[in-house]
Protein backbone atom coordinates (compact mmCIF):
# COMPACT_ATOMS: atom_id res chain seq x y z
CA UNK A 1 0.00 0.00 0.00
CA UNK A 2 1.59 3.16 -1.33
CA UNK A 3 1.60 6.51 0.77
CA UNK A 4 -1.05 8.11 -0.64
CA UNK A 5 -3.17 5.07 -0.23
CA UNK A 6 -2.56 5.23 3.47
CA UNK A 7 -3.02 9.06 3.59
CA UNK A 8 -6.51 8.27 1.91
CA UNK A 9 -7.36 5.71 3.81
CA UNK A 10 -6.83 7.63 7.02
CA UNK A 11 -8.59 10.87 5.73
CA UNK A 12 -11.10 8.61 5.43
CA UNK A 13 -11.37 7.12 8.75
CA UNK A 14 -11.42 10.93 10.36
CA UNK A 15 -13.65 11.96 8.07
CA UNK A 16 -16.03 8.77 9.40
CA UNK A 17 -15.21 10.11 13.20
CA UNK A 18 -15.92 13.40 12.60
CA UNK A 19 -19.10 12.81 11.35
CA UNK A 20 -19.88 10.46 14.37
CA UNK A 21 -18.35 13.21 16.57
CA UNK A 22 -20.96 16.09 14.94
CA UNK A 23 -23.81 13.68 15.30
CA UNK A 24 -23.08 13.34 18.79
CA UNK A 25 -22.47 16.50 19.67
CA UNK A 26 -25.64 17.75 17.57
CA UNK A 27 -28.05 15.38 19.66
CA UNK A 28 -26.21 16.29 22.91
CA UNK A 29 -26.82 19.73 22.59
CA UNK A 30 -30.80 18.78 21.51
CA UNK A 31 -30.79 16.85 24.24
CA UNK A 32 -29.18 19.52 27.23
CA UNK A 33 -31.86 22.72 25.44
CA UNK A 34 -34.45 20.55 25.84
CA UNK A 35 -35.18 20.05 22.50
CA UNK A 36 -34.98 16.59 21.74
CA UNK A 37 -35.70 13.59 24.14
CA UNK A 38 -32.72 12.55 26.10
CA UNK A 39 -31.96 8.81 24.45
CA UNK A 40 -32.31 6.76 27.92
CA UNK A 41 -29.71 3.36 27.74
CA UNK A 42 -29.89 0.44 30.06
CA UNK A 43 -28.07 0.82 32.91
CA UNK A 44 -26.18 -2.35 32.27
CA UNK A 45 -24.91 -0.79 29.27
CA UNK A 46 -24.00 2.36 30.38
CA UNK A 47 -22.14 0.09 33.36
CA UNK A 48 -20.34 -1.70 30.41
CA UNK A 49 -19.37 1.39 28.51
CA UNK A 50 -18.26 2.73 32.05
CA UNK A 51 -16.38 -0.23 32.53
CA UNK A 52 -15.09 0.01 28.53
CA UNK A 53 -13.86 3.47 29.20
CA UNK A 54 -12.08 2.93 32.35
CA UNK A 55 -10.12 -0.29 30.93
CA UNK A 56 -9.11 1.50 27.99
CA UNK A 57 -7.70 5.08 30.24
CA UNK A 58 -5.91 2.04 32.00
CA UNK A 59 -4.36 0.29 29.34
CA UNK A 60 -3.23 3.48 27.73
CA UNK A 61 -1.66 4.48 31.05
CA UNK A 62 0.02 1.09 31.29
CA UNK A 63 1.23 1.29 28.20
CA UNK A 64 3.28 4.97 28.73
CA UNK A 65 4.16 3.95 31.59
CA UNK A 66 5.62 0.13 30.31
CA UNK A 67 7.46 2.18 27.74
CA UNK A 68 9.42 4.50 30.41
CA UNK A 69 10.41 1.30 31.81
CA UNK A 70 12.03 -0.09 29.00
CA UNK A 71 13.41 2.94 27.53
CA UNK A 72 13.58 5.35 29.72
CA UNK A 73 15.37 8.40 27.71
CA UNK A 74 12.56 9.98 26.43
CA UNK A 75 14.36 11.35 23.52
CA UNK A 76 15.05 7.81 22.09
CA UNK A 77 11.27 6.77 23.10
CA UNK A 78 10.21 9.58 20.48
CA UNK A 79 12.66 8.35 18.15
CA UNK A 80 11.77 4.91 17.71
CA UNK A 81 8.12 6.33 17.99
CA UNK A 82 9.14 7.99 14.54
CA UNK A 83 10.72 5.09 13.12
CA UNK A 84 8.39 2.71 13.94
CA UNK A 85 5.54 4.83 12.31
CA UNK A 86 8.22 5.60 9.32
CA UNK A 87 8.49 1.57 9.13
CA UNK A 88 12.14 2.12 9.69
CA UNK A 89 13.96 -0.57 11.49
CA UNK A 90 15.50 1.03 14.93
CA UNK A 91 18.75 1.91 15.69
CA UNK A 92 20.95 -1.16 17.53
CA UNK A 93 21.75 0.68 20.31
CA UNK A 94 24.41 -0.42 23.41
CA UNK A 95 22.86 -0.17 26.65
CA UNK A 96 24.33 1.31 29.64
CA UNK A 97 25.26 -1.96 31.00
CA UNK A 98 27.11 -2.97 27.84
CA UNK A 99 28.81 0.82 27.65
CA UNK A 100 30.29 -0.06 31.19
CA UNK A 101 30.93 -3.17 30.72
CA UNK A 102 33.08 -2.30 27.57
CA UNK A 103 34.49 0.50 29.01
CA UNK A 104 35.60 -1.78 32.20
CA UNK A 105 37.28 -4.88 30.02
CA UNK A 106 39.17 -1.86 27.79
CA UNK A 107 40.37 -0.02 31.28
CA UNK A 108 40.98 -3.85 32.81
CA UNK A 109 43.14 -4.65 29.27
CA UNK A 110 44.89 -1.40 29.49
CA UNK A 111 45.63 -1.64 33.01
CA UNK A 112 47.08 -5.21 32.71
CA UNK A 113 44.72 -8.27 32.95
CA UNK A 114 47.60 -9.95 35.00
CA UNK A 115 47.34 -7.70 37.88
CA UNK A 116 44.00 -8.37 40.24
CA UNK A 117 42.76 -5.18 39.70
CA UNK A 118 42.52 -5.31 35.97
CA UNK A 119 41.73 -9.06 35.98
CA UNK A 120 38.81 -8.18 37.98
CA UNK A 121 37.57 -4.99 35.45
CA UNK A 122 38.12 -7.78 32.39
CA UNK A 123 35.85 -10.21 34.82
CA UNK A 124 33.36 -7.43 35.63
CA UNK A 125 33.39 -5.76 32.38
CA UNK A 126 32.01 -9.02 30.80
CA UNK A 127 29.19 -9.86 33.21
CA UNK A 128 28.33 -6.48 32.58
CA UNK A 129 27.97 -6.99 28.70
CA UNK A 130 25.95 -10.18 29.69
CA UNK A 131 23.75 -8.21 31.78
CA UNK A 132 23.24 -5.79 28.62
CA UNK A 133 22.44 -8.24 26.14
CA UNK A 134 19.92 -9.85 28.73
CA UNK A 135 18.26 -6.33 29.44
CA UNK A 136 18.26 -6.49 25.43
CA UNK A 137 16.67 -9.41 24.89
CA UNK A 138 14.35 -8.24 28.03
CA UNK A 139 13.00 -4.75 26.08
CA UNK A 140 12.75 -7.07 22.88
CA UNK A 141 10.91 -10.18 24.41
CA UNK A 142 8.18 -7.21 26.82
CA UNK A 143 7.26 -5.38 23.27
CA UNK A 144 6.83 -8.62 21.70
CA UNK A 145 4.77 -10.52 24.10
CA UNK A 146 3.91 -7.70 26.21
CA UNK A 147 3.39 -4.40 24.50
CA UNK A 148 2.23 -5.34 21.21
CA UNK A 149 -0.90 -7.68 22.51
CA UNK A 150 -1.69 -4.10 24.55
CA UNK A 151 -1.34 -2.13 21.42
CA UNK A 152 -3.19 -4.15 19.04
CA UNK A 153 -6.30 -4.27 21.79
CA UNK A 154 -6.24 0.02 21.98
CA UNK A 155 -6.47 -0.60 18.13
CA UNK A 156 -8.87 -2.80 17.49
CA UNK A 157 -10.91 -4.24 20.25
CA UNK A 158 -11.03 -0.91 21.87
CA UNK A 159 -11.96 1.07 19.19
CA UNK A 160 -15.29 -1.11 18.08
CA UNK A 161 -16.30 -0.54 21.79
CA UNK A 162 -15.95 2.86 21.47
CA UNK A 163 -17.94 2.59 17.72
CA UNK A 164 -20.73 0.51 19.07
CA UNK A 165 -21.11 3.02 22.06
CA UNK A 166 -21.02 5.85 19.96
CA UNK A 167 -24.15 4.33 18.18
CA UNK A 168 -26.09 4.49 20.78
Amino acid sequence: MSSMEKVNENMKKIAGQAGTFFTRAKQYTEEKLGSAEKTELDAHFENLQQRADRTRIWTEKIVGRTEAVLQPNPNLRVEDFFNSKLDRRPKERETNYELLGMAMIESGNDLGPGTQYGASLVKCGTTQKKLGQLEKDLVQTSITNYMAPLRNFLETDMKTILVCTVQY
